[in-house]
């Protein structure tokens, strides 16, 4: 599965989470409020805003297991060894890149004389 896919998956899980807390949220708070009296479209938008806020900050926070999203086929793949090192072929007449060096800078010392 190539990456830019996986994060995708991980982001609509996000969302999808983020959906979920803020519904739960909302319908929690809205019955506690109904217990205490009637309310009025100032508290309700209230606690709209406000869970969408704290549902925001909490799907932030959590960690999607990115394996969960991952094929079975995908999952062998990945689990297949790598090529071995006698199968990789090496050009003949191919340099290797010179090794890049530091250069240092000249430090003046001066003699103090008591």
């Amino acid at each position: 599965m190539k990456k830019s896919k996986l994060k995708s998956l991980v982001k609509s899980a996000r969302k999808t989470a983020e959906k979920d807390i803020r519904s739960s949220l909302t319908n929690s708070l809205n019955e506690i409020a109904a217990q205490f009296g009637e309310g009025s479209k100032k508290l309700s938008k209230d606690i709209t805003k406000g869970s969408k806020q704290l549902a925001k900050k909490l799907a932030a926070d959590i960690k999607i297991d990115k394996a969960s999203f991952i094929k079975k086929e995908d999952a062998a793949i990945i689990e297949t060894d790598p090529q071995p090192l006698s199968s990789v072929v090496v050009k003949e007449g191919a340099q290797a890149a010179p090794a890049k060096t530091k250069k240092t800078k000249a430090v003046k010392t001066e003699e103090v004389q008591l």
